[in-house]
């Protein structure tokens, strides 16, 4: 019984409508002054998210990295199994920087605050990998997809996808 293609799209029609409901709810252009308030801090601090994650990632900060995600994150990383929970992502990152140096710049392309608690963090990221065992250099050049959660006035990193723009070898 094949049920993966009916749970994806039923995710897809949820997250849609999500994001629909949010758009929605947005202030008209009358409280604009009140509304691009109230969306401008939420996306400065979520910019502020994405640039402590490039520093630690960049410097193989391994707690660095684990701060900035909620208990029961999620990081789905290419041909790797999915890190489920703090701790599998903490073993991740311990993981990825026993084997890898990072060099990486991220830019936002797209922030959605899509309620009070809960948004959208669209990325590209550019730079450079370093294979530790033999010192050789690889560029790196992918686009992400977070999603964040405030809790207790912070926002963390709840999921997280990526994937290259490099063509294959």
């Amino acid at each position: 019984m094949k049920t993966y293609p009916a749970l994806a799209i039923t995710g897809l029609a949820l997250l849609t409508a999500s994001v629909a409901a949010a758009q929605a709810r947005q202030p008209t252009s009358s409280h604009a002054d009140r509304g691009h308030q109230s969306v401008a801090q939420p996306r400065a601090a979520i910019a502020a998210v994405l640039k402590g994650y490039e520093q630690a990632l960049n410097a193989s900060d391994v707690e660095g990295v684990t701060r900035l995600y909620t208990d029961d994150a999620v990081v789905l990383a290419p041909n790797a199994k999915s890190a489920v929970g703090i701790d599998s992502v903490r073993a991740a990152y311990t993981g990825i920087f026993q084997a890898i140096d990072l060099d990486l710049t991220f830019e936002i392309a797209e922030v959605n605050v899509v309620s009070s608690n809960w948004a959208f963090l669209r990325s590209t990221s550019n730079g450079s990998i370093t294979i530790l065992a033999s010192g050789a250099q690889i560029p790196s050049s992918n686009h992400e997809l977070f999603v964040l959660h405030k809790s207790q006035g912070s926002w963390k990193l709840a999921r997280y996808s990526f994937s290259s723009v490099l063509p294959s070898a």
